[in-house]
């Protein structure tokens, strides 16, 4: 077959792995299964559809992959700090309060404050009566999905 197998090779640690090569392109796998992975890749490249960007002739595979890299050309609010470009005005103002630690959103129940007010809403349900979400081993209800599932992944229960 035009996969080639290399003579074991040792790494730092003393561990042997062999070693496949790819007939295409000379890249190395210690695994078949890694290399069968790398060749689809190479696979049907010339037949694959591919989606070219007007602007630097990046190409792509999927026409959604393409129009997410055309937003890097074409996104007006660029940060300033970082470079990354958004759509709207307060998409990037909410960006740069994470670079500048800004919590303008506060609870007025507790002295937690957020950067966003989705995150401010999130957590004001920590402070409802309402705790619609129940652990079935222990019966203990939270407000929010999230505490649920923190509180199971704890173990807490886990001698019920």
């Amino acid at each position: 077959e035009d996969e080639q197998l290399l003579p074991k090779l040792t790494d730092p640690n003393g561990i042997e792995a062999e070693k496949f090569q790819c007939s295409l392109c000379n890249k190395s796998y210690s695994t078949y299964s890694g290399l069968l992975k790398h060749k689809q890749l190479h696979c049907d490249a010339q037949t694959r559809k591919s989606f070219s960007c007007k602007y630097c002739e990046k190409e792509y595979v999927s026409l959604g992959a393409l129009k997410m890299h055309i937003r890097t050309h074409t996104l007006p609010c660029v940060c300033k700090i970082c470079g990354k470009a958004f759509s709207r005005p307060w998409l990037l103002q909410g960006h740069i309060r994470t670079h500048t630690g800004e919590k303008p959103f506060s609870c007025p129940h507790c002295n937690r404050a957020f950067a966003d007010r989705s995150n401010l809403r999130a957590h004001l349900q920590t402070h409802s009566d309402v705790k619609k979400y129940q652990c079935k081993n222990c019966s203990k209800t939270f407000s929010r999905m999230s505490l649920l599932h923190k509180h199971e992944e704890s173990g807490c229960c886990a001698a019920h």
